[in-house]
């Protein structure tokens, strides 16, 4: 993120000079020209022709004066311009590494089974984003085995025209689709519905004393709501006090914020993707974010271990280091050996004993290495065979 702030701030100073050098340009130009047109015309008046000759010629080498000067001032801002242009590439080169081949040796999508989960993941993103042509496409000439189906598409059409009808504050076509999705929205406790109604609520009361009717005829939709969200209600029809003078200046001006909208779509999201089985977020909008995230500390691993000739990092099914991408971007339990003080792995288990003390199976074997029937708990004096400790999964 620091890298892509450094290069902006470069580009942001090099399109302030490019926006003062053509404002600075046609002002000028335009001061040259009315000059030369007010020459012309003081010309025009003069009747001698001696005169004339010698006042034009006065007038000519001044112009040419002038427009030398122009051309010179402006051939040194056109040097300055290039020098910031060229101060980007250099940002770029200085916060971006140009080449990531030597990140990984490991071809990670060495078979046909991975190369086409692969191509669904990325079919399901097109999908999610709207974008059903670009998918099609993708199906034909990645030459996937079996075509996407029309029923699973309909509900990702829905729901990119649904977000985007929301963009434009209509609230329609969601609210329809939560009446034909009720039961599987009350399943899950969802107040969807319910925030639908109160934002079509808020655009009725802002139209002020003549929508006064359809205001208390449309309150009625309320009352499906009364036992979860009578708090709120209340607060809803108290700001019908405020019908003729407007929210804008009232104690519920919070209803006007452009949050409510977002929240809004990021409320239809969640609850349209967990009907549908799905996660929230796009898992490969996660994937491409976590690495993004992870990238940075991986080039500085690789260069450090080339230099120290200490191997490739991803020879193994594990990093030197731990690498911190963010608490949002964190999925799995993970689990450190108290006793030999690493992170157990799928060859490298937990393991639970009898007494509850959990370590991983390294720790267990190296206990059983007497070659005795029973060990004990480093922890506790609870004795048990070997045997008697169960794999735990998290």
């Amino acid at each position: 993120m620091d890298s892509l702030v450094a290069v902006e701030k470069e580009i942001d100073k090099a399109l302030d000079l490019f926006e003062n050098f053509y404002d600075g340009v046609d002002q000028n130009l335009n001061k040259a020209i009315d000059h030369l047109v007010s020459i012309i015309n003081d010309l025009t008046k003069i009747e001698s022709e001696q005169t004339f000759k010698l006042s034009a010629d006065d007038s000519i080498s001044m112009c040419k004066e002038q427009v030398r000067e122009l051309i010179k001032h402006y051939s040194d801002k056109h040097k300055d311009l290039h020098a910031n242009i060229s101060k980007i590439g250099k940002a770029i080169d200085k916060n971006f590494v140009a080449d990531y081949g030597n990140m990984s040796h490991v071809n990670l999508i060495d078979t046909v089974e991975k190369k086409m989960h692969l191509n669904e993941a990325i079919c399901e993103h097109l999908l999610r984003s709207g974008h059903l042509e670009v998918c099609d496409t993708l199906v034909e000439e990645a030459g996937l085995v079996k075509k996407i189906d029309e029923d699973k598409k309909r509900p990702f059409v829905q729901m990119n025209y649904i977000l985007n009808k929301l963009k434009e504050k209509d609230v329609s076509p969601a609210l329809e689709w939560c009446q034909i999705n009720c039961k599987e929205l009350k399943a899950i406790s969802s107040n969807l519905e319910f925030k639908l109604h109160r934002l079509r609520f808020i655009q009725l009361i802002q139209q002020g004393p003549k929508a006064q009717l359809e205001v208390l005829k449309y309150s009625r939709n309320f009352t499906q709501f009364a036992n979860d969200c009578h708090k709120e209600i209340q607060r809803l029809m108290g700001s019908l006090i405020y019908l003729n003078s407007g929210l804008e200046n009232s104690p519920y001006s919070c209803y006007l914020g452009a949050e409510l909208w977002e929240e809004i779509e990021e409320e239809f999201t969640k609850n349209a993707c967990k009907l549908m089985d799905l996660p929230v977020e796009c898992p490969l909008d996660v994937c491409i974010n976590t690495g993004c995230r992870a990238l940075p500390a991986l080039v500085n691993i690789v260069q450090v271990m080339q230099q120290t000739q200490c191997g490739h990092i991803l020879s193994k099914d594990e990093l030197p280091i731990e690498i911190d991408v963010g608490q949002n971007y964190r999925f799995h339990s993970v689990f450190s050996c108290p006793i030999l003080r690493q992170q157990t792995t799928d060859s490298n288990p937990p393991m639970r004993l009898i007494c509850g003390h959990v370590i991983s199976k390294d720790a267990l074997t190296k206990l059983n290495n007497s070659g005795k029937n029973r060990i004990k708990c480093p922890y506790c004096p609870m004795e048990q065979a070997p045997g008697e400790a169960k794999q735990m999964l998290f």
